[in-house]
């Protein structure tokens, strides 16, 4: 065995490795590039089928903090009990009204629904 940063030699440089049985037993269980491309081909399956598991408990959070906060600007509205401040009602407005969580919620039902 060869220390670390002692260079490798000559006939190894050449491809005379193959004469080395331990270098041989080695290569051989090296594994194969085409017995890869299966467990390759797998694990692309597994990571797009969790990444869209992902993505719709993501959308299914934003959709319930969409329905939350209309939920509690209808209440403070039509009730009696107007609780909020007025800085709070402003936030919930724009979470409401500005439309990028409502688009999102709208473009995820639209494209899963249809």
């Amino acid at each position: 065995m060869r220390n670390k940063g002692e260079p490798l030699p000559p006939d190894w440089v050449a491809g005379q490795w193959k004469t080395d049985s331990a270098a041989r037993s080695e290569a051989s269980r090296w594994p194969d590039q085409a017995a890869l491309q299966g467990t390759k081909d797998v694990n692309t399956l597994n990571l797009l089928r969790h990444s869209g598991r992902l993505a719709v408990a993501l959308m299914w959070v934003f959709a319930g903090a969409y329905v939350a906060s209309m939920g509690v600007w209808l209440v403070h509205f039509l009730t009696p009990y107007g609780w909020l401040a007025p800085e709070q009602l402003s936030k919930i407005q724009t979470v409401i009204f500005l439309g990028s969580l409502g688009a999102v919620v709208t473009v995820f039902v639209q494209k899963h629904i249809s």
